[in-house]
C-alpha cells in the first residue's frame, strides 16, 4: 500500500475539484469511547459524526431510474455503518484519529460496490471545550493518490479581555469569540484540543490590545511557539476572532488569519 501523503486541507480540497457527486450524513449522534473530555480524561463522551463520500462519476443511473442502485451510496446504510462501527469498537479507548479512520473504513466498506474518489469524516465533541461550542477533528482521504488531511479545531471559544480603541473599551473586559484550526497536525496529537484551548484562553485573557489584528497575530504566534514548533512541527494555524459587542447593528466584526509553519 502506498504511503499516505499529508496535505493542507485547502490543497486536498483543490485536488478533489473534479469530483462530481457527493453523499453525506451530518451530525450522527453517538457515545464514543474516544478522544478526551474537557478535563483531559479518557472517558466515554457524546460525539457528532459527519461522513461525506465523493464519487468520481455522476450517479446517473440512480437519477434516471429514480432508484438507489450501484451508481450511488445508500445514505441510510452509510449512517448505520458509521454508528455500528463505533458500537463495535468496544470498551477500548480510541484516539480521535483512530475513531475517524474506523468510520472511514466502515464508509468505504458500505460503498464497496461504488468506486469512491474520497471520504471525509468529521468527529465533533460538543463537550470537548470548556468555554466554546466544542472541539473536533476532520480527517479526509483521497483513494486515488492516497492523499490525506488532518485538521484539529476549536469552535467558538468565548473569552473576555480588554480589546478596542475607544476609551470606554479600555475600562471593561468584553467577550471575543475565537475559532481555531490546526492543519497538517501530527497523527499522535489529534487529542490535544484541551491543551490548545488552554493556551488560546490564557493568551487572550492576559492581552490588552486595541485591535483584533494584533490580538489574532499574537495568539497564533504563541500557538506556533508553544504547540506547533515543539509538539506538532509542520502544522499550520488558522484563527478567526470576532468581537460581538463592537458593532450594535451587526453580528460582529471579524479577523481571520492563516500562518504556515516555518522551521
Amino acid at each position: 500500500m502506498a504511503e499516505e501523503k499529508l496535505l493542507r486541507q485547502a490543497v486536498w480540497q483543490c485536488y478533489q475539484a473534479e469530483v462530481t457527486d457527493q453523499i453525506s450524513v451530518s451530525n450522527l449522534q453517538v457515545t464514543a469511547n474516544a478522544g478526551v473530555d474537557v478535563w483531559g480524561r479518557k472517558k466515554p463522551q457524546p460525539a457528532l459524526l459527519t461522513v461525506t463520500v465523493s464519487l468520481p462519476q455522476p450517479f446517473s443511473s440512480a437519477a434516471e431510474g429514480d432508484v438507489v442502485d450501484s451508481s450511488t451510496v445508500h445514505y441510510g446504510r452509510l449512517s448505520k455503518s458509521a454508528i455500528s462501527s463505533v458500537e463495535k469498537a468496544g470498551p477500548s479507548w480510541l484516539s480521535s484519529m483512530d475513531l475517524a479512520q474506523l468510520i472511514e473504513g466502515a464508509a468505504s466498506a458500505t460503498a464497496s460496490s461504488v468506486s469512491l474518489a474520497a471520504c471525509e469524516v468529521d468527529v465533533f465533541y460538543p463537550k470537548g471545550s470548556m468555554l466554546g461550542d466544542g472541539a473536533g477533528l476532520t480527517y479526509s482521504k483521497a483513494y486515488g493518490d492516497n492523499t490525506i488531511s488532518r485538521v484539529l479545531y476549536l469552535k467558538n471559544v468565548r473569552v473576555p479581555c480588554i480589546i478596542g480603541v475607544n476609551s470606554h473599551e479600555r475600562l471593561m473586559k468584553q467577550p471575543v469569540v475565537a475559532s481555531l484550526w490546526i492543519d497538517c497536525l501530527a497523527r499522535d496529537q489529534t487529542d490535544e484540543y484541551i491543551k490548545v484551548e488552554q493556551m488560546l484562553i490564557k493568551t487572550i485573557e492576559e492581552s490588552s490590545f486595541e485591535t483584533l489584528e494584533s490580538l489574532a497575530t499574537t495568539v497564533v504566534a504563541r500557538l506556533m511557539d508553544g504547540f506547533v514548533r515543539s509538539i506538532s512541527p509542520g502544522a499550520n494555524v488558522r484563527l478567526r476572532v470576532t468581537k460581538p459587542m463592537a458593532v450594535p447593528f451587526a453580528d460582529a466584526p471579524a479577523i481571520e488569519i492563516f500562518r504556515a509553519f516555518k522551521p
